[in-house]
């Protein structure tokens, strides 16, 4: 639940993401969302640390889809839970991946470079730097 729009209470405590379970939430990233020219490397750069942080950085210019920035009541973790409900997905940031729900993810995202993509593969947030999330749907 949310004691207001800015200090949510996670909804359950993130689960580290194994070298595994790595592999296959970028695999799935790459198939549902970046440009077929780019997708190995891309994938390949986000299962390792070495060269994350560059890769999440320059990612939205090798999105297959249009992504939209997260405005409004989306902003929020109820906002955004309200949208979606309580979506499963996986974290990657630079130092490594963690099992989140999109509520708890709209959170971890403020002011890192980070992705977040949802079990079903339909639904991914991108952190910036400086700016909002970029919300990305694929159905």
């Amino acid at each position: 639940m949310v004691n207001d729009r800015r200090t949510p209470t996670p909804s359950r405590p993130p689960t580290p993401v194994d070298q595994a379970g790595l592999a296959a939430a970028v695999r799935l990233f790459g198939e549902r969302f970046v440009v077929a020219a780019k997708r190995k490397q891309v994938e390949q750069r986000l299962a390792t640390a070495a060269r994350r942080g560059e890769t999440l950085a320059t990612l939205p210019r090798w999105l297959a889809g249009v992504p939209t920035p997260l405005v409004g009541a989306d902003q929020s973790p109820a906002g955004i839970a309200a949208r979606f409900g309580d979506m499963p997905g996986v974290v990657i940031e630079g130092t490594g991946a963690r099992r989140v729900g999109i509520a708890d993810a709209v959170v971890r995202l403020r002011d890192e470079l980070a992705l977040w993509i949802a079990d079903t593969g339909r639904v991914a947030l991108i952190a910036r730097a400086a700016a909002p999330p970029l919300l990305v749907l694929r159905m």
